[in-house]
Protein backbone atom coordinates (compact mmCIF):
# COMPACT_ATOMS: atom_id res chain seq x y z
CA UNK A 1 0.00 0.00 0.00
CA UNK A 2 2.85 2.39 0.87
CA UNK A 3 4.52 1.62 -2.46
CA UNK A 4 1.27 2.25 -4.34
CA UNK A 5 0.82 5.56 -2.53
CA UNK A 6 4.38 6.61 -3.38
CA UNK A 7 3.86 5.67 -7.04
CA UNK A 8 0.63 7.69 -7.16
CA UNK A 9 2.33 10.68 -5.55
CA UNK A 10 5.19 10.50 -8.05
CA UNK A 11 2.73 10.28 -10.96
CA UNK A 12 0.80 13.32 -9.75
CA UNK A 13 4.01 15.29 -9.23
CA UNK A 14 5.16 14.53 -12.79
CA UNK A 15 1.73 15.35 -14.20
CA UNK A 16 1.68 18.67 -12.35
CA UNK A 17 5.04 19.59 -13.86
CA UNK A 18 3.87 18.57 -17.34
CA UNK A 19 0.69 20.63 -17.14
CA UNK A 20 2.64 23.59 -15.79
CA UNK A 21 4.81 23.46 -18.93
CA UNK A 22 1.81 22.86 -21.21
CA UNK A 23 -0.35 25.69 -19.85
CA UNK A 24 0.33 28.25 -22.60
CA UNK A 25 -0.20 25.75 -25.41
CA UNK A 26 -3.32 24.39 -23.70
CA UNK A 27 -4.82 27.86 -23.48
CA UNK A 28 -4.19 28.56 -27.15
CA UNK A 29 -5.19 25.20 -28.63
CA UNK A 30 -7.27 23.11 -26.23
CA UNK A 31 -9.74 25.77 -25.10
CA UNK A 32 -11.17 26.22 -28.64
CA UNK A 33 -11.10 22.45 -29.24
CA UNK A 34 -12.95 21.67 -26.02
CA UNK A 35 -15.44 24.57 -26.21
CA UNK A 36 -18.28 22.61 -27.93
CA UNK A 37 -18.14 19.92 -25.25
CA UNK A 38 -18.18 22.58 -22.53
CA UNK A 39 -21.19 24.34 -23.99
CA UNK A 40 -23.20 21.13 -24.09
CA UNK A 41 -22.12 20.27 -20.54
CA UNK A 42 -23.41 23.65 -19.38
CA UNK A 43 -26.76 22.95 -21.07
CA UNK A 44 -27.03 19.59 -19.32
CA UNK A 45 -26.24 21.20 -15.96
CA UNK A 46 -29.26 23.53 -16.26
CA UNK A 47 -27.51 26.60 -14.87
CA UNK A 48 -29.50 29.58 -13.64
CA UNK A 49 -28.51 33.08 -12.57
CA UNK A 50 -27.05 33.45 -9.10
CA UNK A 51 -25.81 29.90 -8.69
CA UNK A 52 -22.60 28.94 -6.91
CA UNK A 53 -20.51 26.71 -9.15
CA UNK A 54 -17.29 24.69 -8.70
CA UNK A 55 -15.15 23.81 -11.73
CA UNK A 56 -12.77 20.94 -10.92
CA UNK A 57 -9.60 20.62 -13.04
CA UNK A 58 -10.34 24.04 -14.48
CA UNK A 59 -6.94 24.42 -16.19
CA UNK A 60 -6.68 27.99 -17.47
CA UNK A 61 -10.24 28.71 -16.40
CA UNK A 62 -12.63 26.74 -18.57
CA UNK A 63 -15.46 26.11 -18.44
CA UNK A 64 -15.33 28.28 -15.31
CA UNK A 65 -15.26 31.62 -17.14
CA UNK A 66 -18.01 30.60 -19.54
CA UNK A 67 -20.06 29.50 -16.53
CA UNK A 68 -19.36 32.84 -14.83
CA UNK A 69 -21.07 34.64 -17.69
CA UNK A 70 -24.10 32.37 -17.34
CA UNK A 71 -24.58 32.73 -13.57
CA UNK A 72 -23.96 36.48 -13.65
CA UNK A 73 -22.38 38.74 -11.02
CA UNK A 74 -24.81 37.61 -8.32
CA UNK A 75 -23.46 34.09 -8.70
CA UNK A 76 -20.04 32.76 -7.76
CA UNK A 77 -17.62 30.49 -9.60
CA UNK A 78 -14.59 28.76 -8.11
CA UNK A 79 -12.15 26.98 -10.39
CA UNK A 80 -9.62 24.58 -8.85
CA UNK A 81 -6.63 22.82 -10.40
CA UNK A 82 -3.49 21.12 -9.11
CA UNK A 83 -1.28 23.13 -11.50
CA UNK A 84 -0.23 26.51 -10.02
CA UNK A 85 0.74 27.79 -13.47
CA UNK A 86 -2.72 26.98 -14.82
CA UNK A 87 -4.30 28.77 -11.87
CA UNK A 88 -2.23 31.90 -12.43
CA UNK A 89 -3.23 31.86 -16.09
CA UNK A 90 -6.91 31.44 -15.15
CA UNK A 91 -6.72 34.41 -12.79
CA UNK A 92 -5.23 36.60 -15.52
CA UNK A 93 -7.97 35.53 -17.93
CA UNK A 94 -10.63 36.33 -15.31
CA UNK A 95 -9.22 39.84 -14.82
CA UNK A 96 -9.12 40.40 -18.57
CA UNK A 97 -12.76 39.26 -18.82
CA UNK A 98 -13.88 41.46 -15.95
CA UNK A 99 -15.20 38.39 -14.10
CA UNK A 100 -14.77 39.52 -10.53
CA UNK A 101 -17.07 36.77 -9.28
CA UNK A 102 -14.80 34.04 -10.71
CA UNK A 103 -12.08 32.88 -8.34
CA UNK A 104 -9.31 30.30 -8.74
CA UNK A 105 -7.37 28.22 -6.23
CA UNK A 106 -4.67 25.57 -6.44
CA UNK A 107 -6.21 22.37 -5.09
CA UNK A 108 -6.12 18.58 -5.46
CA UNK A 109 -9.47 17.28 -6.75
CA UNK A 110 -9.14 14.20 -4.56
CA UNK A 111 -8.97 16.37 -1.40
CA UNK A 112 -11.10 19.47 -1.86
CA UNK A 113 -10.37 21.97 0.91
CA UNK A 114 -13.95 23.22 0.77
CA UNK A 115 -16.96 23.07 3.07
CA UNK A 116 -19.66 20.50 2.50
CA UNK A 117 -22.94 21.54 0.85
CA UNK A 118 -21.59 24.77 -0.65
CA UNK A 119 -22.17 24.61 -4.42
CA UNK A 120 -25.26 24.31 -6.61
CA UNK A 121 -23.33 22.80 -9.52
CA UNK A 122 -19.99 21.04 -10.01
CA UNK A 123 -18.26 20.66 -13.38
CA UNK A 124 -15.31 18.50 -14.37
CA UNK A 125 -14.46 18.62 -18.06
CA UNK A 126 -11.77 16.18 -19.23
CA UNK A 127 -10.09 15.98 -15.84
CA UNK A 128 -11.58 12.93 -14.15
CA UNK A 129 -9.91 10.33 -16.39
CA UNK A 130 -6.49 11.75 -15.47
CA UNK A 131 -7.02 11.25 -11.74
CA UNK A 132 -5.55 8.07 -10.20
CA UNK A 133 -8.23 8.05 -7.49
CA UNK A 134 -11.16 9.34 -9.49
CA UNK A 135 -13.64 7.73 -7.10
CA UNK A 136 -12.32 9.98 -4.32
CA UNK A 137 -12.68 13.04 -6.52
CA UNK A 138 -16.30 12.14 -7.32
CA UNK A 139 -17.03 11.58 -3.63
CA UNK A 140 -15.59 15.03 -2.91
CA UNK A 141 -17.74 16.59 -5.64
CA UNK A 142 -20.79 14.92 -4.07
CA UNK A 143 -19.80 16.21 -0.62
CA UNK A 144 -19.51 19.86 -1.62
CA UNK A 145 -22.82 19.94 -3.51
CA UNK A 146 -25.99 21.13 -1.84
CA UNK A 147 -28.86 18.60 -1.75
CA UNK A 148 -30.54 18.80 -5.14
CA UNK A 149 -27.29 20.03 -6.71
CA UNK A 150 -25.99 18.59 -9.93
CA UNK A 151 -22.61 17.34 -11.17
CA UNK A 152 -21.70 17.46 -14.87
CA UNK A 153 -18.63 15.63 -16.20
CA UNK A 154 -17.02 15.10 -19.59
CA UNK A 155 -14.59 12.24 -20.19
CA UNK A 156 -13.14 10.74 -23.34
CA UNK A 157 -14.82 7.76 -24.96
CA UNK A 158 -12.94 4.54 -25.79
CA UNK A 159 -9.58 5.03 -27.48
CA UNK A 160 -10.77 3.93 -30.94
CA UNK A 161 -13.24 6.83 -30.99
CA UNK A 162 -10.80 9.49 -29.77
CA UNK A 163 -8.91 9.58 -33.03
CA UNK A 164 -6.37 12.32 -32.32
CA UNK A 165 -5.02 10.25 -29.43
CA UNK A 166 -5.60 6.85 -31.03
CA UNK A 167 -3.49 7.72 -34.09
CA UNK A 168 -0.51 8.69 -31.97
CA UNK A 169 -0.79 5.85 -29.45
CA UNK A 170 -1.05 3.15 -32.10
CA UNK A 171 2.05 4.39 -33.90
CA UNK A 172 4.01 4.67 -30.66
CA UNK A 173 3.05 1.12 -29.71
CA UNK A 174 4.11 -0.13 -33.14
CA UNK A 175 7.56 1.35 -32.56
CA UNK A 176 7.65 0.24 -28.89
CA UNK A 177 7.92 3.90 -27.97
CA UNK A 178 4.73 4.40 -25.96
CA UNK A 179 5.39 4.06 -22.24
CA UNK A 180 2.65 4.61 -19.67
CA UNK A 181 4.10 6.39 -16.61
CA UNK A 182 4.02 4.34 -13.37
CA UNK A 183 0.85 5.06 -11.43
CA UNK A 184 -1.02 6.43 -14.45
CA UNK A 185 -4.70 5.45 -14.61
CA UNK A 186 -6.41 4.05 -17.70
CA UNK A 187 -7.10 7.22 -19.67
CA UNK A 188 -10.16 5.69 -21.39
CA UNK A 189 -11.71 3.73 -18.51
CA UNK A 190 -14.81 5.93 -18.32
CA UNK A 191 -15.45 5.67 -22.06
CA UNK A 192 -16.66 2.08 -21.88
CA UNK A 193 -20.40 1.54 -22.02
CA UNK A 194 -21.96 2.48 -18.67
CA UNK A 195 -18.63 3.16 -16.90
CA UNK A 196 -19.13 6.89 -16.26
CA UNK A 197 -22.68 6.31 -15.10
CA UNK A 198 -21.63 3.56 -12.68
CA UNK A 199 -18.88 5.76 -11.25
CA UNK A 200 -21.37 8.56 -10.56
CA UNK A 201 -23.84 6.19 -8.89
CA UNK A 202 -21.10 4.69 -6.70
CA UNK A 203 -20.27 8.22 -5.54
CA UNK A 204 -23.87 8.66 -4.40
CA UNK A 205 -25.40 10.49 -7.34
CA UNK A 206 -28.88 9.63 -8.56
CA UNK A 207 -30.95 10.45 -11.67
CA UNK A 208 -27.78 9.79 -13.65
CA UNK A 209 -27.96 10.20 -17.41
CA UNK A 210 -25.41 10.48 -20.17
CA UNK A 211 -24.92 11.07 -23.86
CA UNK A 212 -22.10 10.71 -26.36
CA UNK A 213 -20.91 13.68 -28.37
CA UNK A 214 -18.52 13.81 -31.29
CA UNK A 215 -16.63 16.93 -32.37
CA UNK A 216 -14.37 17.20 -35.41
CA UNK A 217 -10.98 18.79 -34.84
CA UNK A 218 -9.79 20.40 -38.04
CA UNK A 219 -6.14 20.71 -39.06
CA UNK A 220 -4.73 22.30 -42.20
CA UNK A 221 -2.61 19.20 -42.79
CA UNK A 222 -0.30 16.62 -41.20
CA UNK A 223 2.34 19.20 -40.29
CA UNK A 224 -0.11 21.21 -38.22
CA UNK A 225 -1.35 18.04 -36.50
CA UNK A 226 2.23 16.94 -35.71
CA UNK A 227 3.17 20.38 -34.40
CA UNK A 228 0.13 20.42 -32.12
CA UNK A 229 0.47 16.90 -30.76
CA UNK A 230 4.24 16.95 -30.17
CA UNK A 231 3.81 19.91 -27.81
CA UNK A 232 1.37 17.99 -25.64
CA UNK A 233 2.62 16.23 -22.48
CA UNK A 234 2.23 12.65 -23.74
CA UNK A 235 3.93 12.76 -27.14
CA UNK A 236 6.58 15.19 -25.93
CA UNK A 237 7.64 12.72 -23.24
CA UNK A 238 7.79 9.89 -25.76
CA UNK A 239 9.78 11.89 -28.32
CA UNK A 240 12.35 12.89 -25.72
CA UNK A 241 13.34 9.22 -25.31
CA UNK A 242 13.55 8.35 -29.04
CA UNK A 243 16.53 8.16 -31.31
CA UNK A 244 16.39 10.42 -34.38
CA UNK A 245 15.76 7.36 -36.57
CA UNK A 246 12.73 6.22 -34.55
CA UNK A 247 11.45 9.77 -34.34
CA UNK A 248 11.46 10.09 -38.14
CA UNK A 249 9.72 6.72 -38.49
CA UNK A 250 7.05 7.67 -35.95
CA UNK A 251 6.37 10.95 -37.72
CA UNK A 252 6.12 9.24 -41.12
CA UNK A 253 3.68 6.63 -39.80
CA UNK A 254 1.51 9.26 -38.14
CA UNK A 255 1.37 11.22 -41.39
CA UNK A 256 0.33 8.05 -43.22
CA UNK A 257 -2.40 7.28 -40.66
CA UNK A 258 -3.82 10.79 -41.03
CA UNK A 259 -4.61 10.42 -44.71
CA UNK A 260 -7.94 8.69 -44.14
CA UNK A 261 -9.17 11.83 -42.35
CA UNK A 262 -8.47 14.14 -45.28
CA UNK A 263 -11.67 15.81 -46.44
CA UNK A 264 -12.30 18.99 -48.43
CA UNK A 265 -8.62 19.91 -48.38
CA UNK A 266 -8.12 19.56 -44.61
CA UNK A 267 -7.82 16.93 -41.93
CA UNK A 268 -11.14 16.49 -40.13
CA UNK A 269 -10.64 14.19 -37.16
CA UNK A 270 -13.63 13.12 -35.02
CA UNK A 271 -13.28 12.68 -31.27
CA UNK A 272 -16.03 11.24 -29.08
CA UNK A 273 -16.66 12.12 -25.45
CA UNK A 274 -19.09 10.91 -22.81
CA UNK A 275 -21.04 13.66 -21.05
CA UNK A 276 -22.80 12.63 -17.86
CA UNK A 277 -24.83 14.36 -15.15
CA UNK A 278 -26.05 13.25 -11.75
CA UNK A 279 -28.03 14.75 -8.87
CA UNK A 280 -27.31 14.74 -5.15
CA UNK A 281 -30.54 13.61 -3.56
CA UNK A 282 -32.33 15.76 -1.05
CA UNK A 283 -32.70 14.39 2.45
CA UNK A 284 -36.05 12.59 2.97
Amino acid sequence: MATQSATTSAYKKNERESWNKFSARYTKVAIPEFRPFGRRLIELAALTKGMWVLDVATGPGEPALTVARRVGPRGLVLGVDFSPVMIRRARRRAIAAGAGHAHFREMDAERLALDAMTFDRVFCRFGLMLMPRAERALAEMHRVLVPGGRVAIAVWSVQSKVNTVDIVRRVLERHHAGHTPPGAPDFFRFGKAGAAERALRRAGFRSVRSERMTVEWVFAGPDEFWDSMKKGPSLRRALAKMSPVVRRAVKADIFLALEKFRCRGKLRIPNEAVLAVGVKERAP
